[in-house]
């Protein structure tokens, strides 16, 4: 899934976010547990229907990993990484992905090869499911 040597560095919680509600809300339940970390992750395809500009708008100051899911999209992805993201996401059948981790390491960011599993944010117990994400996953 990780191909690039920050493989450890990475946090063990990923959570999908698409609105500044939803990131604020993320820095909100780690604000409440001291030591808790994770890394964001965009819908599926965002970097294509979305773009990059809106990632690093959403994610600017956000002081974690963040990762955009750029699908089959390898130039996208090559744009986003040339445009500072820290992280990008392509799809496992993607030809150019060795191409990808290559520009990533020499960029100092990280390229996943398919999507992890993730929190997604939804109901009307968002905040509760996702402090018992961080929780069930902080004993794992």
């Amino acid at each position: 899934m990780i191909d690039n040597h920050d493989i450890f560095a990475l946090p063990r919680h990923f959570v999908v976010i698409s609105t500044l509600g939803e990131m604020e809300m993320v820095c909100t339940a780690l604000n409440t547990r001291p030591g808790s970390s994770c890394a964001l992750v965009s819908e599926p395809d965002a970097g294509c229907f979305m773009g990059i500009a809106w990632w690093k708008a959403l994610t600017a100051g956000a002081g974690m990993p963040a990762f955009l899911d750029c699908g089959m999209a390898a130039a996208r992805a090559a744009e986003g990484l040339r445009a500072g993201l820290g992280g990008v996401i392509v799809e496992p059948a993607c030809t150019q992905h060795d191409a990808l981790a290559q520009l990533a390491g020499i960029m100092g960011a990280t390229c996943l090869r398919g999507r992890p599993d993730a929190h997604v944010i939804a109901g009307p117990d968002a905040a509760d499911a996702l402090q018992r994400y961080l929780r069930s996953h902080a004993a794992g």
